[in-house]
């Protein structure tokens, strides 16, 4: 019985690939081999006897040691790991398996309902246009196109377009403590924008509020946020079979030109993408310098702005760096499904072992590595240029990097180390230029050097992270194609209709998977050391 709970729990609807939040598909159902090989791998091959286990003592004061490493015994590094998957299951492995679970299960037309009940307004005589889905990780996200009538001269009506993005977010973000951390997304863009950084904003309800809950027709609460006087009577259902509640809101949607399609535009043009990618890292720099203000200790802040550190301050994700080794489990259940999976196992390996030798030892040192608030996915979706003239600015690199660029996507904002800022950025820089990721990555930290600094102990760590982090992608992108959970599939002809409506990007991610893993070797047959010494030259360490 133990075991099929466990099952339950670790399996998660996935598509296979590198996950870049803002572009995961909708998520395939789950055949039964997927279910009995999993309940395989954890009766057979990695459940110990619970006597032996809590007999086992662990040196690493902040996580299970999970990686090879010829410094300890075989036994009782295995003892360690399965001690997470016996029952124990970290809090981040949790969230990331759960949230798969209550991603949105809704169509256009439930975006519709929304949209007309909370946000129409008829004094402007609003049309709407065109409703088109987007990718999202494990929200649903709405672009809505809105014409609206301004005023009149002469004879003639004058029209403006505008975008917004309706959002649902995932069950597990939408509940109490997470919902807090919502807060804290929407303070985040007021914050970079005191600093005239370009993001978005929310967009309240005809009532007056930021978001609101909203579940299905049996248990609806639709309470609003900010504003407790609701008279709308949304009755439609958005996920029958979890009854589980979804914070909504609306963003506005900001104009500009994606970062991974102004560098696919310069592939030609080797010596204008270097450039670019300097002006990138002067970006990069400056979110980073403006969040490190975000400190309670900062006398200039509001309480606001401390309450909201402190809400933040509780968040765990499997995809911040920190807590990379959680990662393990995941990589040991793929490996549980064949070893070819993996596509070189050697170098991932490689970079658990380099992350408990170069990283673990000063992990909680904080004069030695900064913790603060940070973005934690700036990757080539969430960075956007926004001026019209991009190409004739990128061209003659004349991009003014506070007013040509803007950050969008604060799902994954949390509080770690600053450095991870910074490597998160560079892994989705070489991600997006795989003929030279190391020379793109170089030519970005050149930018974020001129911005923002980075003490020698960052700089050491920084490769390290950098790897991880896309090992990280790659591991996650591989156990979401091949674990999916039983309970997600429908007998209801009506829901699996409705699964179908969810756009399907398998074959981008794919090809992401492919070029990635040549990426993480290049990065690991360079070694850390050497990388370090580079990068400590442009900081002017050397």
């Amino acid at each position: 019985m133990l075991v099929l709970a466990l099952a339950r729990v670790y399996l998660g609807p996935l598509n296979e690939g590198i996950h870049l939040k803002g572009h995961t598909p909708f998520f395939a159902n789950t055949r039964q081999n997927d279910t009995t090989s999993f309940l395989s791998f954890l009766s057979k091959k990695n459940l110990k006897d619970e006597t032996q286990m809590t007999k086992t003592k662990t040196k690493r004061h902040d996580s299970d040691t999970h990686h090879k490493s010829a410094r300890r015994p075989h036994t009782t590094r295995t003892r360690t790991r399965t001690r997470t998957l016996h029952g124990r299951m970290k809090k981040t492995q949790l969230d990331e398996t759960e949230r798969k679970k209550f991603r949105p299960l809704c169509s256009k037309e439930h975006a519709k309902t929304v949209w007309l009940a909370r946000y129409y307004c008829k004094e402007d005589e609003e049309k709407l246009e065109k409703i088109s889905m987007l990718d999202s990780y494990d929200d649903a996200n709405f672009l809505f196109h809105i014409r609206t009538k301004e005023n009149k001269e002469g004879n003639h009506e004058k029209k403006k377009a505008k975008k917004f993005i309706l959002k649902f977010h995932n069950g597990v973000d939408s509940m109490e403590p997470n919902a807090r951390l919502l807060d804290c997304h929407e303070f985040a863009m007021r914050w970079l924008s005191r600093f005239n950084i370009c993001t978005s904003s929310v967009v309240h309800t005809n009532s007056g509020a930021s978001r609101f809950d909203w579940t299905d027709s049996h248990s609806s609460t639709n309470n609003d946020h900010n504003n407790n006087n609701n008279n709308n009577n949304i009755n439609d259902s958005i996920e029958k079979k979890n009854q589980k509640t979804h914070a909504v809101k609306v963003l506005r949607y900001v104009e500009g030109t994606l970062l991974i399609d102004v560098v696919n535009s310069l592939v030609e043009k080797p010596e204008e993408q270097k450039a670019f990618w300097r002006r990138v890292g002067e970006f990069v720099g400056i979110i980073s310098e403006t969040f490190l203000r975000w400190n309670p200790e900062n006398p200039s802040i509001e309480e606001e702005a401390k309450t909201l550190y402190c809400t933040l301050a509780t968040r765990e994700s499997l995809w911040d760096v920190r807590n990379f080794e959680d990662v393990r489990m995941f990589l040991d259940a793929l490996k549980s499904k064949g070893e070819g999976l993996i596509k070189d196992k050697n170098a991932i390996e490689q970079v658990f072992e380099w992350y408990e030798e170069h990283v673990n030892s000063i992990r909680n040192d904080t004069a030695k590595l900064r913790l603060s608030v940070i973005h934690n996915d700036l990757n080539e979706s969430n960075v956007l240029v926004t001026a019209s003239d991009w190409e004739e600015r990128v061209n003659n690199d004349s991009i003014d990097v506070l007013n040509d660029f803007a950050c969008i996507d604060f799902g994954d904002i949390c509080i770690s180390w600053t450095v991870i800022e910074i490597a998160t950025a560079m892994a989705y820089c070489a991600l997006a230029t795989p003929n030279a990721p190391l020379e793109s990555c170089e030519k970005m930290l050149e930018g974020v050097a001129m911005t923002f600094t980075l003490n020698e102990h960052e700089i050491k760590v920084l490769p390290v992270l950098l790897m991880s982090r896309v090992a990280t992608s790659l591991v996650m992108g591989l156990y979401s194609h091949h674990f999916k959970a039983d309970d997600t599939v429908s007998d209801n002809n009506e829901e699996k209709d409705k699964e179908e409506e969810f756009q399907d990007n398998t074959a981008y991610l794919l090809k992401s998977q492919q070029t990635g893993w040549n990426i993480l070797k290049a990065f690991v047959q360079e070694t850390p050391e050497k990388l370090a010494t580079a990068y400590a030259g442009i900081f002017g360490y050397i």
